[in-house]
């Protein structure tokens, strides 16, 4: 595979391509790049300053084929496709970063990693579907327990909690900025039960949904 790391964001034209493999084309903006904190790496990639464009050749890991597969085909649509797409984008910039210097990222948690964020992904993409730990857990291959574990490891929160944050930050939108009723925005983003939603947004935010509008 080769990566191609842009400094400034080009429109795309075609397939990307370098001689008869296929590759990946990234553009990224320089002040991405630095928002992640990797400015420094991306820069030592360009032999020179007049260089706007660094090529770096290097074998696909099973993660990086996973990645590239989820951007020619996007698990979600709407804003979340662009959410999904950024980070993947992200994370294989970071991958070349680690292969240019021939260090081996682990296969097996590169695996885990893409399947926990698939679903995380869905979650997002669907928040009114009424996900269970036992359906998010096999959609990544794992045991609850497991799943449990490794999600709240990977980002801060169990899975539940994430995504009743999720909902209640989702619905606190739609109540401000499309007006919607604390009863329909309460089953737009997947609870059945209007107090049950008032509640809980409540203990999330501090105040009841109606200040909202």
């Amino acid at each position: 595979m080769t990566a191609i790391a842009v400094r400034e964001s080009l429109a795309a034209r075609g397939s990307v391509r370098c001689g008869e493999r296929p590759a990946i084309g990234l553009a990224l903006p320089q002040a991405s790049i630095d928002g992640l904190g990797l400015g420094d790496e991306v820069r030592a990639l360009f032999k020179t300053d007049a260089l706007d464009t660094a090529i770096v050749s290097l074998p696909a890991s099973p993660r990086v084929h996973a990645l590239a597969a989820e951007m020619f085909s996007p698990p979600v649509a709407g804003n979340a496709t662009q959410l999904l797409l950024s980070a993947h984008a992200a994370e294989i910039v970071v991958h070349a970063l680690f292969g240019e210097r021939g260090i081996a990222l682990d296969p097996a948690a590169d695996l885990q990693r893409v399947r926990l964020q698939s679903v995380k992904a869905r979650m997002d993409a669907d928040l009114a579907y009424p996900w269970s730990i036992d359906e998010l857990a096999r959609n990544a291959g794992l045991s609850r327990r497991s799943f449990n574990q490794k999600f709240q490891m990977a980002y801060g929160e169990s899975a539940i909690d994430y995504l009743r944050a999720r909902r209640l930050d989702a619905a606190r939108d739609l109540l401000i900025h499309q007006r919607l009723s604390v009863t329909e925005a309460a089953f737009r983003v997947g609870y059945a039960h209007p107090a049950n939603f008032a509640t809980a947004f409540r203990r999330h935010f501090g105040y009841s949904p109606s200040r909202c509008q």
